[in-house]
């Protein structure tokens, strides 16, 4: 699975606002949840002999939990595997500075399409044994991730939008601060200018292992 990570748009550099804490607060946990199930899914399927099916699967999950620890790299709870990463298999990610809300479209695409191959792959086999509940919870988890992630990204977009007329100025971050009867203001001009909008012109071999699971 290739994500595009410098998809026109879809990359942010800012951190998240505070609006965000919430979205962001209940994603550290479904990634956590996330990396659980997930573990205990490569240890059922490893016993059940249904590692050869599930080995692209899981490992296509460790990319997107590796997205999510990247996201959260600041986090107390996911430094360190953050940090085992960055010194380990994704090196050459840290080295070029990457993680933060730069990492989090690439986790939504990446968690969105685990899913979506679970849902439809994987579902019939959910049921009332090791394996199922394993990856119930990681079915779950997943959208969980995508749902409070998304949540985030969203939050971060509408803060970082220079056309939004309610974002705050503070910090010299260049964001646009609403003044009275419409017009804005700019951090550091001290002046009002108004008719914002009349500026410029617009913006622009396995199925047998699992069989036996079929019915449980």
């Amino acid at each position: 699975m290739v994500i595009p990570m410098s998809a026109p748009g879809a990359q942010l550099q800012d951190p998240p606002p505070p609006e965000a804490s919430r979205d962001l607060l209940r994603m550290k946990w479904a990634v956590i949840a996330l990396l659980v199930f997930s573990g205990f899914r490569l240890l059922f399927a490893t016993v059940f002999g249904l590692l050869d099916i599930e080995f692209l699967t899981l490992v296509n999950i460790f990319l997107c939990v590796a997205m999510g620890a990247f996201v959260l790299k600041e986090d107390p709870h996911l430094r360190r595997l953050h940090d085992c990463l960055a010194s380990s298999l994704f090196k050459v990610c840290a080295d070029r500075g990457m993680g933060g809300t730069q990492c989090l479209f690439p986790f939504v695409a990446c968690d969105a399409i685990n899913l979506l191959f679970d849902v439809f792959t994987r579902a019939a086999y959910v049921g009332f044994h090791a394996y199922g509940f394993a990856l119930l919870g990681t079915i779950i988890a997943e959208a969980l991730s995508a749902y409070y992630a998304w949540g985030v990204y969203k939050a971060c977009q509408a803060a970082a939008d220079p056309n939004s007329l309610e974002l705050g100025g503070a910090g010299g971050s260049g964001y646009v601060e609403a003044g009275d009867g419409g017009s804005v203001r700019t951090p550091g001009l001290g002046g009002r200018r108004s008719g914002v909008a009349g500026l410029g012109g617009g913006g622009g071999g396995g199925t047998g292992n699992l069989a036996m699971f079929g019915g449980a």
